[in-house]
């Protein structure tokens, strides 16, 4: 979970990266449309019987249309200019679908008692209308509009391009082909508008120019909503698998739990009555052992019996408890109790001395044997996988009773414990006390 946070965060910064990077260069591509690209040529009404008459220049890549419309012979005089986006096969134009603007920059004169118009075509070629030998059927996609005297920069959305009336009655197309098409150009005209007045028209074109994106920017925003989605889907069905191995952990540690309490109980019940029992734990507690060791304790003194202590406390208990909370140190005493119970032998008695501190008291055994049997046990609590999932340890003095009184063999094995804790913790240290000098 702690790092969902600064993974979101790093891609929120690469979507604004994005974002930024495509407003810098994805946002604006520009197709210049040249003499040296393409074909330019002039026209006039002279092709439709006319006798109006066109002279075009070019200059630094710049043209010059020079006119003269006269009214003979043809009711709608003009003259412009033709660009041929394919010489050869005249089926294979540009795609200029994925643009939103023409600029014109141009200079144009005309007779001074005019209102004058220009009229900007940008012709489309469809198999499913057009043929390349009948010019007249490549749609027209036009727009006619007032232009001023003199040097001017002229923008044309070409969303404000419509498809002329007239060519779709002439060639008959019906109502799903009668939009405006600019993804096969093969003609682009710009030609004196309807109307025209009589006389010179002197038409300067500096560049023709064509704006638009590499990539749309409902293209992008669309892609990276996806993105969000999918990752949201990526991270919910990751949390999802999560949530359910958690399930199946907190269901095994309660199966373990409820086994583990059944055993306790099922185990208190074989022991003596439960006034002698730890209520926690289960294990022995003091008043069950007092007379057994008085007499015990005799034994010893008159050279009938031997005795060796093992007091066992667990390491770092506490940090249990502060970690995991009491209820959980609960259960890991029981569990201490059982793991250290399966171990024993015979007469051998574990009794609970006071917290998480446990005297484990071997009849029979003498100082080197109780030594060998405290260190089977601290292994074994080392290497066992407790209910937290951790590993524990516990440190172990251990100490014989010599002619003394119990309270004195237990401080004994109490200070090997307290070395054992001082030296590091998860192991046995050895008082010896009586034994080393009666040795």
């Amino acid at each position: 979970m702690k790092s969902i946070p600064k993974l979101v965060f790093a891609l929120a910064i690469c979507t604004i990266a994005l974002f930024l990077l495509y407003r810098a260069l994805g946002d604006t591509r520009v197709l210049l449309v040249t003499p040296d690209q393409f074909a330019f040529y002039s026209n006039d009404d002279r092709l439709d019987g006319g006798v109006s008459q066109s002279e075009m220049h070019t200059q630094n890549q710049a043209l010059d249309l020079q006119c003269q419309l006269k009214l003979e012979n043809y009711p709608w005089p003009y003259c412009g200019i033709s660009i041929h986006t394919d010489t050869v096969t005249k089926t294979q134009g540009l795609d200029l679908s994925n643009y939103h603007t023409v600029r014109l920059r141009l200079r144009y004169d005309a007779p001074e008692s005019s209102e004058p118009r220009l009229r900007f075509y940008l012709r489309n070629f469809n198999p499913s209308y057009s043929v390349a030998e009948k010019e007249y059927s490549y749609k027209y996609n036009g727009v006619e509009f007032s232009v001023a005297q003199g040097a001017q920069t002229i923008e044309i959305p070409l969303a404000n391009l419509q498809v002329m009336s007239w060519w779709l009655s002439d060639n008959k197309i019906p109502i799903a082909e009668s939009g405006p098409e600019f993804t096969n150009i093969v003609r682009i005209d710009l030609a004196t508008g309807s109307g025209a007045p009589l006389g010179n028209h002197h038409l300067q074109v500096e560049s023709i120019e064509f704006e638009g994106a590499y990539l749309a920017k409902e293209t992008l925003l669309t892609t990276l909503l996806f993105s969000w989605v999918l990752l949201g889907l990526a991270f919910s069905l990751n949390e999802l698998r999560k949530s359910k191995r958690a399930f199946r952990e907190v269901r095994a540690r309660q199966l373990h739990l409820k086994k583990l309490n059944a055993d306790l109980r099922a185990q208190n019940y074989e022991f003596a009555e439960l006034a002698h029992r730890d209520a926690l734990t289960g294990a022995m507690n003091r008043h069950a052992v007092r007379d057994w060791l008085n007499q015990t304790a005799r034994q010893v003194r008159w050279g009938q019996e031997s005795l060796s202590l093992l007091y066992l406390d667990l390491d770092k208990f506490k940090h249990i408890n502060d970690r995991y909370g009491h209820q959980m140190g609960d259960d890991i005493l029981r569990e201490f109790v059982m793991v250290v119970a399966s171990l024993l032998e015979g007469d051998e008695r574990l009794v609970r001395w006071g917290g998480e501190e446990f005297v484990v008291f071997c009849p029979g055994t003498h100082l080197h044997q109780a030594s060998e049997k405290a260190e089977r046990l601290r292994r074994h609590i080392a290497q066992h996988i407790w209910l937290h999932g951790g590993l524990l340890t516990c440190s172990i003095g251990v100490a014989e009773m010599g002619v003394e009184r119990v309270t004195e063999v237990l401080a004994r094995a109490d200070e090997a414990l307290y070395q054992a804790k001082h030296r590091g913790r998860n192991r046995v240290e050895v008082n010896y006390g009586n034994t080393a000098a009666s040795a």
